[in-house]
């Protein structure tokens, strides 16, 4: 559908008054009450972005308590297993079972497997 229009017509000169669109009227009395509404607006979405940011930041945070606790456990395993490691006793033990050394005085009994 193709219209043509004279020289000064516009689209809305066909109209009759008060049929069609309706004017949007802008009233100065409603302005602080429409800024108050968008800064409210604003405000609570604001509000609801920090909170959620906070509460990730306090899951990080028992995240990371809980990972301190388990750390803190399996150091204080490591602190006893090197006491041990560096006590005489376990040194002694190991030259024994694994280097295959005695004391002066001893003797050493090495089992031999029958038919070698």
């Amino acid at each position: 559908m193709v219209f043509y229009f004279q020289k000064g017509e516009s689209l809305t000169s066909g109209l009759r008054p008060g049929s069609g669109r309706r004017r949007l009227r802008f009233n100065k009395n409603r302005l602080p009450g429409l800024l108050v509404l968008v800064l409210l607006c604003y405000l609570l979405l604001s509000f609801f972005s920090q909170f959620h940011r906070l509460d990730a930041m306090q899951q990080d945070l028992q995240q990371l308590q809980a990972q301190l606790t388990e750390l803190q456990k399996k150091n204080a395993e490591l602190k006893q297993q090197l006491k041990l490691v560096q006590s005489d006793e376990y040194i002694e033990q190991v030259a024994r079972e694994r280097l295959g050394l005695v004391k002066p005085g001893e003797a050493r009994i090495v089992p031999v497997k029958p038919g070698n």
